[in-house]
């Protein structure tokens, strides 16, 4: 089977080449076209002016439109792979961030308990010799709260947390910006009652807000949290669609194996701006090693659809006509 391998940043690099100098030919095209003969000399290269901008004025404007869309085409692509992309950047960078911030919690907590020993012992043995007691854990320092990745080469994800009085995030916000200009950006709220709200934008623009209610259960060996949401979305040309759907996330304690199940419906126009339903399934398991395999599956109402399936960021994609059933899977000719 053949792995996706897509520069989306050379896309849109050449996308927007594409689009200056669509801009180029356009002014050559509407530039000024009439000139005397005290500006350029001859009554014939006044003549030869004007035929060289009669000649070549459909030309030009035939040009303008092939680099239009040429534009339109490399920044469509670049954009599709660069919104995929920035959402399981989003994921992991708040999963990244959420794991440094329990782990500082965990160090925290470690630190006073060690203090609060300490002085019990103290207090119930004031003669005790200080070198019998235990070495004191290192003090974690300040809570962190910004965590950002940099490739080197102009391409940064930044997550920001806020906290409440009891140490629990109350707002998370990540930002991921391309040294080509793609950015996205998401916002989310945490409640006290188990509710939260969230605002992003995707790279074309798009803005999602949602609302949800996450609630979390514990046994010695696992942590597992479901999470009910419903979202509305309103694309930069004003179409709207809706997702409502669950997800539940396990944790397994001994061995920080994680799957996350995600289940969906979305409500809203297709390309040509007929309404449609999908119904769609995401499983994403990560082991402890830090592999991750990613398996959406979207079904049409007719049955149809189409799997991704992202195992360690490559990609592989497939439609069938029996996507409801799960069969008759075939790879799409984009991804050989």
């Amino acid at each position: 089977m053949s792995d996706i391998a897509v520069d989306y940043e050379l896309l849109n690099d050449v996308a927007q080449k594409a689009g200056d100098l669509k801009e180029q030919v356009r002014h050559a095209r509407e530039s000024r076209q009439e000139y005397s003969v005290d500006e350029v000399g001859t009554r014939m290269a006044v003549t030869a002016v004007r035929k060289y901008y009669a000649t070549w004025k459909s030309a030009f404007k035939r040009s303008e439109e092939k680099l239009e869309k040429l534009k339109n085409l490399y920044e469509g692509v670049a954009k599709q792979w660069a919104d995929w992309d920035f959402d399981l950047a989003n994921k992991a960078a708040k999963q990244s961030a959420s794991i440094s911030s329990e782990l500082w919690n965990t160090r925290n907590e470690q630190w006073q308990a060690w203090h609060e020993a300490v002085e019990k012992a103290k207090k119930e043995h004031p003669d005790l010799d200080p070198s019998l007691l235990p070495k004191e854990p290192e003090k974690p320092g300040e809570r962190p709260h910004e965590w950002t990745t940099d490739d080197g080469h102009g391409n940064r994800t930044t997550t920001t947390y806020e906290f409440g009085p009891d140490g629990s995030p109350t707002k998370v916000t990540t930002s991921m910006e391309t040294r080509t200009g793609l950015k996205a950006t998401d916002t989310t709220n945490y409640h006290a009652d188990g509710t939260y709200d969230s605002t992003s934008t995707d790279v074309f623009g798009s803005v999602t807000h949602t609302t949800g209610t996450s609630t979390t259960t514990e046994t010695p060996e696992s942590k597992t949290t479901k999470d009910e949401f419903a979202s509305r979305t309103k694309s930069a040309d004003d179409k709207e669609s809706t997702t409502t759907g669950t997800t539940t996330s396990v944790v397994d304690k001994d061995t920080g194996h994680r799957d996350t199940t995600t289940t969906y419906t979305t409500v809203g126009p297709d390309k040509g701006g007929k309404e449609k339903t999908v119904k769609g399934t995401s499983h994403t398991s990560v082991d402890p090693d830090g592999h991750e395999v990613t398996t959406i599956i979207e079904v049409n109402a007719d049955g149809s659809g189409t799997k991704t399936v992202v195992t360690d960021g490559r990609t592989e994609e497939w439609t069938s006509d029996d996507a409801a059933g799960d069969t008759g899977w075939k790879l799409k000719k984009s991804a050989a």
